[in-house]
């Protein structure tokens, strides 16, 4: 926990550092440039500048306790170090922290007497753009300040900027949309192209299209890129839709296929639409199948580890849609659950950890940025992007 290094009492109104004479709450401490900043100041903060802000959620609190995110009503007493959150009794006994380590929240912020404190518990958006489109179907992060963009129905994958200004784009082979797109750098972007069952990569520096894959009875529907360069590639059976097995390769060639468990059963049974990929930092490979409701995780060997089905109160009578999936640092797994309006957690055993809603509208599309942990979110029927500071 960092305290800012001149303190003003709880009662003063906090100015945004930025602008003069404003009376806009603070509403973030960017820890990158040390400024407080208020909520018209914070969009232009990080457009401006080509580096990574961290942002923090700035509000000032009597105590260091905070109520729980799940278990409403009750004090935050514990913090996890595993998950980084602040965890009630409730939380711990229930098994969500299942052999996680925990620390005292008096002898992590050193004990009760403490008037100002920056807390960054509660997800918060720090910037949101505008797509100019509807249908926002995939993204992907490239560098500080660039997203690609991809639009169901729409054969042009595009890279702009957080003012929504293209500055770069391309146009899939197959005239069609693509399936799914997957960035490995800032130069090169994965994507799909269903119809004509192939695997290409963008290389921006040339805006030259090279193909990586050309498959034959298989149709490609999900590319995730892992840091070490291998390219696993989800896909559906061209004869038979039920068919769905991922495709592990490195430089080209056929690493590893998964399809089945040792007793023959599928691994991902497939009922139609589309499908989501993500490989976790453990090496796991989690798959959201968004017509059976369900996020399928096998590890790096194609063994079954766990299926997540949400984790909805039945009386809301929403069910579980998941969508977009990412993974973070702590290899934590995200998924975009679109019907609620919220982003589920996981940790890497499958055990719900907390919502993340900030005002979400139809989330779609969601990575993080590795960079500084940002979770951005695409929202399919606005188009707009969101992004969301959710870890310390």
């Amino acid at each position: 926990m960092e305290h800012l290094q001149t303190l003003t009492p709880a009662q003063e109104p906090v100015q945004c550092d930025l602008c003069t004479g404003s009376r806009e709450v603070v509403i973030v401490y960017c820890k990158t440039c040390r400024v407080k900043l208020c909520k018209s100041c914070m969009s232009s903060h990080v457009s401006q500048s080509h580096k990574s802000h961290d942002m923090i959620a700035f509000r000032y609190s009597s105590v260091s306790r905070t109520k729980c995110m799940i278990h409403q009503g009750n004090k935050c007493e514990m913090i996890c170090q595993q998950c980084r959150i602040q965890v009630c009794t409730k939380c711990i006994i229930s098994g969500r922290h299942k052999n996680h380590d925990f620390k005292d929240i008096v002898d992590k912020f050193g004990g009760e007497g403490v008037s100002s404190n920056i807390l960054s518990n509660d997800p918060i958006i720090i910037l949101e753009f505008d797509s100019n489109n509807t249908d926002l179907d995939r993204i992907g992060v490239c560098g500080p300040d660039e997203v690609w963009t991809s639009f169901m129905y729409e054969s042009v994958i595009s890279c702009m900027d957080f003012t929504g200004k293209v500055r770069d784009k391309f146009r899939v082979p197959s005239d069609e949309y693509a399936a799914d797109i997957s960035v490995k750098s800032e130069d090169e972007l994965y994507f799909c192209d269903w119809k004509e069952k192939t695997i290409s990569k963008y290389i921006k520096k040339n805006n030259n299209t090279e193909l990586v894959v050309k498959l034959d009875k298989w149709t490609p529907r999900a590319i995730c890129v892992a840091s070490s360069g291998d390219v696993s590639v989800c896909m559906t059976c061209s004869c038979d839709d039920h068919l769905c097995k991922i495709i592990q390769y490195k430089t080209g060639i056929i690493k590893q296929e998964i399809q089945s468990d040792a007793d023959g059963n599928a691994l991902f049974p497939y009922k139609g639409g589309e499908i989501f990929l993500a490989e976790n930092g453990n090496e796991d490979i989690c798959v959201s199948l968004p017509a059976n409701r369900s996020v399928e995780v096998v590890n790096r060997d194609g063994i079954f580890r766990f299926s997540y089905h949400g984790n909805h109160d039945p009386r809301t009578f929403l069910e579980f849609s998941p969508h977009g999936i990412a993974t973070d640092k702590l290899h934590q797994i995200l998924i975009a659950d679109s019907p609620s309006g919220c982003i589920d957690c996981i940790n890497a055993d499958g055990f719900f950890i907390l919502y993340i809603s900030c005002d979400l509208v139809d989330p779609r599309a969601i990575q993080v940025n590795a960079a500084n942990d940002n979770l951005y979110v695409g929202e399919f029927s606005t188009g707009k992007i969101k992004i969301i500071k959710y870890l310390h």
